[in-house]
Parts: C-alpha cells; sequence; structure tokens
C-alpha cells in the first residue's frame, strides 16, 4: 500500500516530500509503537520501506495490524492538515479503498 501512496503522491510533492511526510508520520506513531521504527536523521532521496517491514514483521499479526494503521492514519492527517480534507481524499482515494471485486453483496431486503 505505500508504494501505491509513492507512486500517487510523488508527482505531487516529489519524492523527498513524500519521504519527508513519512518520517514525521513515523515519529508520531512511535509515540504509541515504540517499536515501529526510527525515522531518518537525514532526508531521504526515497521512501524506504526496509525497516517499516521488517517491524511488522518482528510483531504479532493484530499488533502489527495497529500500528501499520496508526502509521497511515497519522500519514493521512498530516496530509490532511497541509492541502485539506478534499484534496487529500482526493489523492489518496484509490490507494486507501480495496479494489472492487465486482462480486458485490446483494442485499436480500431482509
Amino acid at each position: 500500500m505505500w508504494r501505491d501512496v509513492e507512486r500517487q503522491m510523488t508527482p505531487i510533492i516529489g519524492p523527498r516530500g513524500i519521504a519527508a511526510l513519512y518520517g514525521r508520520s513515523l515519529y508520531l506513531t512511535k509515540r504509541d509503537f515504540p517499536w515501529i521504527g526510527r525515522p531518518s536523521d537525514d532526508l531521504p532521496e526515497t521512501l524506504d520501506l526496509t525497516a517499516l517491514h521488517g517491524a511488522l514483521a518482528a510483531q504479532g499479526s493484530a499488533l502489527a495490524a495497529q500500528g501499520g494503521t496508526s502509521l497511515l492514519h497519522t500519514f493521512h492527517a498530516l496530509l490532511e492538515s497541509m492541502v485539506g480534507s478534499a484534496l487529500t481524499e482526493r489523492l489518496l482515494h484509490d490507494v486507501l479503498l480495496p479494489p472492487s471485486s465486482g462480486d458485490a453483496a446483494q442485499d436480500s431486503g431482509s
């Protein structure tokens, strides 16, 4: 999902902008999930997800899901504070919503 965010956002804020926003999100998320990783002291050129992948893999699935979700929510909130909710939703809509399989459940009317 993070690679999709990167692809969607890079034309708008550039790779360094994505990396900076991700780093800030990581820093803020670390308060509640200290194991999630450490943002780089230097501004990286691109988004490096290797440490995040390792940190998530080292946790149980429930805790990894909580930490990963918190990181994504933090990223979303930071972006929203910068560009507003309408533009944030437009930018991340395709990334955050799972693609439709075309097999939507029918309402039985009961």
